[in-house]
């Protein structure tokens, strides 16, 4: 389908299934906001609720942009109808202004005159990308808005979901980063005493990575700012609200054209570049070494910060407690459990097919062969 097509299916879809009455569509936070963090929470609130509609890539980021400026303007014009109390933001008041606007946008929308406005914008995107190296190949199904990517989330014997993921195949026009090329970012955030660390680190932490000032010329620094800056605004709720709640984290930014695929992580969540040919280097990991306490530098790096890992109930943990050594969150185990992330910087070859991330609930149950082997099978079994 062409855009126009897409984005009228979306919208009748919206029409037929929105509950502008409903006082809660989407989680909200119990935490409030201060000024730096309302942006990338706005984004996620829009893109949490459009997602739940199947809002194609080709129209989210339009209507993400518009309904951000809205709000924003909002915000700076009268704050208080934003639930800002004089020093922070109120998530739930928020999240109802965000969704009235977005309800208001989907439904003026339905005018094709209207619609049609907005899509030129994607138009004058797309013209301007023609001149762009390589756009006859990988660069134009972002373009034309071919779904690149799958995710899932299961939760499986906990009573809430604790975990988060983020697919953005069209990153930089979402976030307006310096790129001179097509980026994409994809997260996996394994949360755990709660669900607050990781819905904050999935709401926030890419954005951070976008406004780096070293943002894309030095990744690695851009990512460590931005994990380091992601644990402090963290850390903050948590002592203003008794968090103890943590998660794991592996950030992944690919640039499309010069075929990189930059990666930074904490925690034992694993990434792996799966490639066409099957064999005894049918995939690469990505993410080497996992910070758990089993390992012993990280053993090591504890010890000489203070902190003790101790063997109890079968594996080395973190002062008896967890398995991990390296985390957004975790306010009690600083700062033996760091927020510095590790970093991998990798150029792809014609040989890699796909990437896979997933938290240590996938990997503990099947081993990178078995799991590459098996979606290389599904790939060629259902095309």
């Amino acid at each position: 389908m062409d855009p126009l097509e897409e984005s009228r299916v979306f919208l009748d879809c919206f029409k037929a299934n929105a509950k502008p009455d409903d006082p809660l569509p989407v989680w909200v936070p119990m935490y409030n906001l201060k000024h730096d963090e309302v942006e990338p929470a706005i984004i996620d609130l829009i893109r949490t609720y459009l997602d739940q509609f199947g809002c194609p890539q080709c129209i989210l980021p339009l209507i993400v942009r518009k309904v951000l400026e809205e709000v924003l303007a909002d915000c700076k014009e009268n704050p208080k109808s934003c639930g800002f109390n004089g020093q922070e933001y109120k998530t739930l008041q928020l999240n109802h202004e965000v969704i009235s606007r977005v309800n208001q946008t989907c439904t003026e929308l339905l005018d094709n005159a209207k619609l049609n406005n907005l899509l030129a914008q994607l138009g004058e995107r797309g013209a301007s990308a023609e001149d762009e190296p390589d756009s006859g190949t990988s660069g134009t199904t972002v373009g034309t808005g071919r779904k690149m990517h799958f995710s899932r989330g299961l939760k499986h014997r906990r009573r809430t979901m604790e975990d988060r993921h983020v697919c953005l195949p069209d990153f930089n026009t979402l976030y307006r980063t310096k790129d001179t090329e097509p980026t994409a970012f994809y997260g996996v955030y394994d949360g755990h005493g709660g669900q607050e660390a990781a819905s904050f680190a999935a709401s926030h932490l890419h954005y951070y990575i976008a406004q780096s000032e070293h943002y894309p010329h030095d990744m690695e620094q851009a990512f460590r700012e931005a994990f380091q800056k992601t644990d402090k605004l963290f850390l903050e709720k948590c002592e203003n609200h008794h968090l103890n709640s943590g998660s794991t984290a592996v950030a992944c930014v690919h640039h499309i054209h010069s075929k990189r695929i930059d990666l930074a992580w904490v925690g034992d969540s694993q990434a792996i570049l799966v490639r066409r040919n099957p064999g005894e280097s049918v995939y690469k990991p990505l993410v080497h070494p996992t910070h758990v306490a089993t390992d012993p530098d990280e053993q090591a790096r504890i010890e000489k910060e203070g902190g003790i890992v101790i063997h109890w109930n079968g594996q080395f943990r973190v002062s008896g407690q967890l398995a991990i050594t390296r985390a957004i969150g975790n306010r009690f185990y600083k700062p033996f459990v760091t927020a510095n992330p590790s970093v991998s910087l990798n150029q792809c070859t014609e040989d890699d097919l796909l990437l896979i991330l997933a938290s240590d609930g996938l990997w503990e149950g099947y081993n990178e062969y078995l799991t590459s082997m098996f979606v290389l099978y599904a790939i060629r079994k259902f095309p």
